[in-house]
């Protein structure tokens, strides 16, 4: 494989996950979830949700045509399903009063709160928020563009480059988890509600653009 082939496969996946994954809004809606933690227990939390979105990433990209079989699934019925659950998880966000307590009352909940964070790490947290069925379909995507026919070296280096990318989604999407709530203490409360409100409100629409994407390829209706 030449530079410029690699180079290619690299900056054209980088493209097609990126809006999908979207590291960068990501990183501030799973913020929201993490306001009531502590430093330490912060980077405890990040740190389990990036192990998890690469681990989703690079099993999707391993065995991902071996789950499709096994389960006789396809692209469209995940995207489906995912979008379903995109749209429960922002309504449960766009529902949250927002109501503020005392400091006493956050440092009382300090390990309620974490132990609720636990049981949200792999869901909805990592799937589907971090990366989600769109991002699921799109390296399914990528994978089957990869294949060279009779060519197990370039294939090989293509599937190397995909992860290669999907490494660097998850650095991106870890420097916004580590600095997101630096940014949002500069907003204050009423920003914060704000712009948490208007994030979940656009994940709602991202679950619903996803259900609608499914619905038409299984139905084949274009609709969009």
């Amino acid at each position: 494989m030449t530079v410029d082939a690699a180079l290619y496969t690299f900056i054209s996946s980088f493209i097609a996950l990126f809006p999908v994954i979207n590291p960068v809004g990501s990183g501030f809606i799973v913020n929201g979830f993490l306001g009531n933690l502590d430093d330490v227990q912060r980077k405890t939390v990040i740190k389990k949700i990036i192990v998890n979105v690469l681990f989703i990433g690079m099993g999707c990209l391993l065995v991902g045509h071996l789950i499709l079989l096994l389960f006789n699934l396809a692209v469209p019925v995940i995207q489906l399903a995912g979008g379903i659950l995109i749209c429960k998880t922002a309504w449960g966000l766009l529902s949250d009063s927002g109501s503020s307590v005392t400091d006493a009352t956050h440092k009382a909940m300090d390990k309620i709160n974490l132990d609720e964070i636990e049981n949200k790490i792999f869901y909805p947290i990592s799937f589907p928020i971090s990366i989600g069925p769109g991002s699921v379909s799109v390296i399914f995507t990528l994978m089957a563009t990869a294949e060279i026919k009779d060519n197990v070296l370039r294939t090989t280096a293509n599937y190397g480059i995909i992860a290669l990318v999907i490494v660097s989604m998850c650095i991106i999407l870890y420097i916004f988890l580590s600095e997101g709530h630096r940014i949002m203490k500069r907003l204050g409360t009423s920003g914060n509600l704000v712009i948490n409100k208007l994030v979940a409100f656009f994940t709602f629409c991202i679950g619903v653009q996803i259900v609608v994407t499914g619905i038409s390829k299984i139905f084949h209706i274009p609709v969009l």
